[in-house]
Parts: structure tokens; C-alpha cells; sequence
């Protein structure tokens, strides 16, 4: 890691001399070091609520030797380094356990060997130690406590060692800064620490740390507690860590109701807990905002809003999390585009890629303020707005966002095609922005079929369907507004659209869709899955949709672990890359969904059974971000890919996307209805059981039977949905 501060070492001071130290270290560019970015070394406790969320060692310390480790909140790390010692050695880990809701854990361990103040040889595993982290609001709690069960009374020294760099989350990810605030001097008794920053940004941010009982002693930034253990008598300690700034427009939030949760039970005990660590994580990561909850992407690189990410997401879960869903619509309408502003990409009507806040944020040396250089995120705001309306009915909000619709969709049709050739393409506007601005943002992810890499504008395959879907639910949305006008306007647009985009992106040889086109139009001949996001939105007529499903499980596509990004025919293709040939969880189950659609319920089953068993290979059923793409052994499990995000929202719904394309859900709110297009049940499962979702805020539960070559769904006597079976 880059930049990173050292301890002030001891300062004497009164509680009320807060004098400080020396500015830190400056240098001149801001650059993103790609080999800072460290696998990581261990497995790790993730533990999140609200804007805070901790990264600890399995044995519940915060390691400074660990890059990402750390306890964050508001995009800056106020806790880089936290140790509890037992007579100077570390703990040795037996096990964890992290809670359902993932914001505590219990860890056991135990001693190293240790000889003993009366000269006495004590074994390891003589002592357990109970050690609880819990976050509660914006405060770390830890509680720690110590049995011993050696025959005499024990004297053992106890001890915390503690650190705060306040890096900004991307110097965690190894940009090198252009300016640097001030670190504070520490003041710390045996009582409390307070160690604090005064930011370049002219906020200043501080870690409060209480000990309970009181430290008998202290050294620098070490605490210790001397204690006789007498046999089968615990002994216990408290830290609290209360994270404060003095930011004057933080993001206040305003009271939500906690989170109905839904549960699927199904005969396969493993695959019932795989759907509820889904849950458990879309839960997690959503956090609340003044506009309602909003899914975080990613934990540790994207614990912020992010708008594809979380409209993606949003749409895997809709029929679970319809209170999220709305939430999200609320907050990126909040923040949808006003202005030209090339620093950030934003234009009139569009939807942001990325707000972060944090001293970089403030400093603006980032464009992530928001940052709106997503082609793909506009689209999918008004794909999310129509599948929510028709889940919920929710009339009045509609009415509300309408504006905001307009707004998007003009934008597609304006700034999105500034060719007018009815597609919608991207440009960087900012320097520090990103070149490419689909899903697939990584520098080198078009290419052309020699590996050249394309030059935008770019009109990428995937957009032109979203551009399509979002005209559609424009179409929709002003229907249910009784806007005649207005429907057989967006209904043209789709049309115009499908023809041109059927036109100039098939590509006869390899029975697919081209990747994209680039600035000259000429198309990127790479075999991808982005063509299996067309899938879904209805783009494709089903004699395309059919050849398209054949193309992408051929063996060059499907790995045995899920679809890759990139054919390994391909001149780029790397099965260790981010984007050009390793395997995203919901990039397949997109895939997977639109396959569904297209009379490709079978290859759908076999996108969910892939990521189920990748699923067995990751911590606690726990899909990661991503992984590599290398072809499936039978013998071993995938490969892991080293700056993964775990969890991470739209792979969380990854298998919920594809279960309801499975279960063929066709939600008709207006009439509290709910269809089941011939319903299926995933490979393996016989039977599955639904509480917990909702059709226009009533109640649905459904058990779905396998009875030999069919499916008998049972209604439950507290359903409160009509329930029809196509």
C-alpha cells in the first residue's frame, strides 16, 4: 500500500492538547497501482452495518500487514490496526462464526505455549477466549473473555494494540495522492484513545476507543490488563471503537423500517442455505439513505452506491426486496444528472455510475462525486422502474419518478446517440474517468477479432437491448399514466431500434451477436457473453435467441463453473482476467435468465447448478464477485480470482435471477395476480417452498412439489395472491 502513515508515537498531553503533528508525506499524481492490490492472505471475517463495515483476520484482528483490512466508514478506514496479545503472543483461532445479518461474529480461540510467571510450562489450549466484534451504528464493539481451565491460579498479561491511518479508500487501493492532511497527535490514558486526522478536506476525523475495565498500563499505543485467572472463572474485557467527524453534510438518514426477510425452503438442505447466504447478504449490503435502503456493491472496493451495480441487483431481487428496490429508484432519481459536466461525465437525465464519499471525494481528485461515465446504468434505471411497478402497482410513485423517466429516456435518445443512428454509445469525458463504460469497464475488455483494442464511441451489444427494454417500460410506465401519446412514441422507438439492431449486429458465422461496434462502426467479431444479456430484454426474437443459446454452451463460453466473459477462441482471452475470460456469478445468471425466455429453461438449470457448486468451493456458500474462468474438474473446485469482492450484491442474487426464470414468475400486480409460466424446479430439487414475497404488498406463498415429470404447486392458506399456472 502506498502512503501509508506510521504511528506518531508517544505524545504527553493533557486530554484537552490536541496540538499536531507534521502534514504528511506529498506527492504529485493520482494513479491506481495495480500490483498494490494484493490477493488477499487469509481467509477473513466481513462484518457490515450501515456505511460501516470491518475486515479482520479470522482471530478478529485487524492485521496492518493485511492491505484491505481494516474498520471503515464514509470511504475512509478509521481503524487500521487492532491486536489483543495474550502474554505477547497472538490468539490461536479455533473457530468463527458470523451472524445471519453479518454485522457480528464469535471467534474462539485459545494461547500459544507460554511459560508462566511461576516458571510454570502452560500449554497451548490451557485458556479459551470468547472473542465477540459487533457493530452497532457507527461504533465497534469488541467483547472478550478469557476461561481458564489449568489446575492453580494463572498471572497472564493481556494486551490491545491499536493503529488509525484514515486512509481514504483509495489510498487502501493504492492510488498515490496529490495532497495529504494532518495527523493528530494521539491522546490515550488507561481509560479512553482518541486518535484523529484533520483532512486536507477540512474535516476532521477521529477514533474514540474505551476500555473496560480499565487498562492497568499502557506503552505508545498498547494498552495491558494484568490478571490472575483461577480455574472455570471467566475474566472479561470490553473496547468500544465510536467512529466521529466533523463533516457538517453528512448523510443523514432518515428512519426505515428493518427488512421483512423471505424465505425459500426446499428438500436439499445445502441449497436451501446457499439461497439464504444470498439473502442474508443482499440484506447486509443494503444501507440505509435519506431516500430509503440502496444495495451496496461490494465489500471491500465498493461499499457505496453504484448505480448499474445496484439496479442489477435490484432486479435480481425484486420479488424479494421491493422496499430496496424503491429505495434505490428514490436515490438515483435524487441524484440523476442536471448539467454538463465533463469532469464527471454527467449529463441531463443520466444515471450515476459511482458516489463516494470520503477526502478525496471532497478534494474532488476523484470524479466519483458522483460520477456518471455509465452508458448502461440509464437503461437499467427504467427496465428497474417498470418491473417494479408491475410487482407493486405502486401508482404514486410512479407519478413521482415520471419526471425522472423522462429524463432518462431522453437522454438515451440524445446524448446516448449523438449519431442518431438509434444506438446508444458512450464517450469519455473525463480524463480520470473510465474508457470503456459498460458493465465491463476494464481498459482492455472491446477488443476486435486481432486483439486490437476498440476506439469509441462504442455501442456495446448489451446496451442496445437495455435501450430497447427501457423504451418498452417507457411505453409501460406512460400506459399506466394513460399518456397515449406517449406509449405509441417509446413503442416506435423499440421497433426502430430491434430492426436496426438485428440489422447491423448479428453475426451469421458464429450464430451470436457481435461484442459491439466501435467509433468507425465497424463491428468487435468477438464471441462474448454480452450477447446473452440480449436475451433478456426481449431484443431477440426467439429463432435468434435459440441459435444465441446454443452459442454461448459451447465449451469455448461455458467453463463447467458458469458462462465466461470471453470466448477462449478469442485473441484476448485470459481466464485469470477481470473481464476478458474469468466467470461473474451474475453476468451467467443473466445469460441464464434470458435463455429462459427463449424456450431455454434447461440451460438455465444448468447456469444455477454451476454457480451452486461453485458456491461449495467459497466460505459459507458465499459467491465471490467473480472467478477465473478455467474449465471445470470434477476433482477440484474453480480458481480463485485475488481481488474478488465478498460478498458482492448482484452476485448475491446471481442464482435468484435465475431461479425465477426457472419458476417462470410473470407478476400482474394490477390484478394482485401472479403467473407461473411453466414452472420448473432446479436439478436435484423436489421441493420448494415460498414465504415471504410479495405482489402488490400481499402476502405469497407457494410450494412447488416435483410429482415424476411434473410440477404440482400447492397454494398456501395464507396467500393473499391469485396464483395461475400457464
Amino acid at each position: 500500500m502506498s502512503n501509508q502513515t506510521n504511528s506518531t508515537g508517544p505524545v504527553e498531553s493533557k486530554p484537552q492538547d490536541r496540538s499536531v503533528t507534521e502534514p504528511l508525506v506529498q506527492t504529485e499524481t493520482l494513479v491506481l497501482h495495480e500490483e498494490a492490490l494484493n490477493a488477499y492472505a487469509s481467509p477473513q471475517i466481513v462484518l457490515k452495518r450501515g456505511d460501516a463495515f470491518l475486515i479482520a483476520t479470522i482471530s478478529g484482528d485487524i492485521s496492518s500487514t493485511q492491505q484491505e483490512v481494516g474498520l471503515f466508514w464514509q470511504g475512509t478506514r478509521f481503524l487500521s490496526s487492532c491486536a489483543f496479545m495474550l502474554v505477547d503472543s497472538p490468539l490461536v483461532s479455533l473457530s468463527h462464526y458470523v451472524a445471519d445479518s453479518g454485522d457480528r461474529c464469535q471467534i474462539d480461540a485459545t494461547n500459544a505455549a507460554f511459560c508462566a510467571d511461576n516458571e510454570v510450562d502452560i500449554e497451548q489450549g490451557t485458556l479459551h477466549i470468547c472473542r465477540v466484534l459487533e457493530l452497532r451504528g457507527d461504533a465497534l464493539l469488541q467483547t472478550i473473555t478469557l476461561t481458564s481451565f489449568h489446575a492453580t491460579a494463572l498471572p497472564i498479561v493481556m494486551s490491545l494494540a491499536f493503529e488509525a491511518d484514515f486512509c481514504d479508500m483509495f489510498d487502501v487501493r493504492g492510488f498515490v495522492r496529490t495532497q495529504r492532511g494532518i495527523r493528530k497527535a494521539p491522546y490515550h490514558d488507561t481509560r479512553t484513545a482518541t486518535l484523529g486526522y484533520y483532512g486536507a478536506d477540512h474535516v476532521e476525523r477521529e477514533t474514540h476507543i474505551a476500555f473496560t475495565p480499565v487498562a492497568d498500563s499502557l506503552l505508545l499505543n498498547r494498552v495491558f490488563w494484568q490478571r490472575t485467572l483461577s480455574k472455570g472463572e471467566p475474566v472479561t474485557l470490553q473496547v468500544r471503537c465510536a467512529l466521529s467527524t466533523s463533516e457538517t453534510k453528512q448523510r443523514m438518514t432518515v428512519p426505515v423500517l428493518p427488512l421483512a426477510m423471505p424465505t425459500i425452503t426446499t428438500n436439499d438442505t445445502l441449497f436451501t442455505r446457499f439461497l439464504a447466504r444470498g439473502i442474508n447478504d443482499f440484506a447486509m449490503l443494503s444501507t440505509p439513505t435519506p431516500h430509503g435502503y440502496f444495495p451496496y456493491a461490494g465489500i471491500p472496493w465498493f461499499a457505496c452506491p453504484f448505480g448499474r451495480d445496484g439496479l442489477v441487483a435490484c432486479l435480481e431481487f425484486l420479488p424479494w426486496f421491493p422496499e430496496v428496490v424503491r429505495g434505490a429508484l428514490m436515490f438515483l432519481s435524487a441524484h440523476q444528472g442536471t448539467k454538463v459536466e465533463p469532469f464527471t461525465d454527467e449529463e441531463p437525465g443520466k444515471i450515476l455510475h459511482e458516489f463516494r464519499t470520503g477526502e478525496l471525494a471532497n478534494l474532488r481528485e476523484i470524479p466519483y462525486v458522483p460520477y456518471y461515465g455509465s452508458v448502461d446504468a440509464t437503461p437499467l434505471f427504467l427496465m428497474t422502474l417498470e418491473k417494479y411497478i408491475r410487482w407493486t402497482n405502486d401508482v404514486y410513485l410512479l407519478r413521482q419518478l415520471w419526471p425522472n423517466a423522462v429524463a432518462a429516456a431522453h437522454w438515451l435518445i440524445t446524448c446516448g446517440d449523438r449519431d442518431g443512428d438509434s444506438f446508444v454509445e458512450y464517450y469519455k469525458a473525463s480524463d480520470k474517468g473510465l474508457t470503456n463504460q459498460g458493465w465491463k469497464d476494464a481498459w482492455d475488455s472491446v477488443s476486435h477479432a486481432d486483439g486490437r483494442l476498440a476506439i469509441g464511441p462504442i455501442a456495446l451489444c448489451e446496451v442496445q437491448g437495455y435501450a430497447y427494454a427501457a423504451y418498452r417500460a417507457m411505453a409501460y410506465l406512460a400506459g399506466r399514466l394513460h399518456r397515449k401519446q406517449d406509449v405509441e412514441y417509446w413503442e416506435q422507438k423499440a421497433a426502430t431500434l430491434r430492426a436496426r439492431f438485428l440489422q447491423t449486429f448479428w453475426w451469421e458465422e458464429e450464430q451470436t451477436f457481435y461484442l459491439a461496434l466501435d467509433g468507425a462502426k465497424h463491428p468487435c467479431a468477438v464471441v462474448s457473453s454480452n450477447a446473452g444479456h440480449c436475451l433478456a430484454t426481449g431484443i431477440v426474437p426467439i429463432e435468434y435467441g435459440q441459435k444465441v443459446i446454443t452459442r454461448l454452451t459451447r465449451n469455448d463460453m461455458y467453463s463447467g463453473w458458469g458462462v465466461r466473459t470471453l470466448s477462449t477462441q478469442a485473441a484476448r482471452y485470459n481466464p485469470m482476467s477481470y473481464h476478458n475470460g474469468s466467470v461473474w456469478p451474475h453476468d451467467t445468471a443473466m445469460v441464464g435468465a434470458g435463455f429462459a425466455l427463449h424456450n431455454g429453461k434447461a440451460e438455465t438449470d444448468m447456469c444455477l447448478q454451476s454457480l451452486y457448486a461453485a458456491s461449495q468451493h467459497h466460505a459459507g456458500l458465499r459467491l465471490p464477485e467473480l472467478y477465473c474462468g478455467f474449465a471445470r474438474d470434477t476433482e477440484y473446485g474453480p480458481t480463485h480470482y485475488p481481488r474478488a469482492c465478498s460478498p458482492q450484491a448482484w452476485a448475491a442474487g446471481a442464482p435468484f435471477l435465475l431461479l425465477n426464470g426457472l419458476l417462470g414468475l410473470y407478476p400482474q400486480a394490477e390484478q394482485q395476480r401472479l403467473l407461473l409460466m411453466k414452472p420448473m424446479l432446479p436439478t436435484g430439487i423436489d421441493m420448494l417452498e415460498i414465504q415471504g414475497m410479495k405482489v402488490r404488498g400481499e402476502n405469497v406463498h407457494l410450494r412447488l412439489v416435483r410429482v415424476k415429470d411434473t410440477i404440482d404447486v400447492c397454494v398456501g392458506a395464507d396467500n393473499e395472491v391469485e396464483i395461475q399456472i400457464l
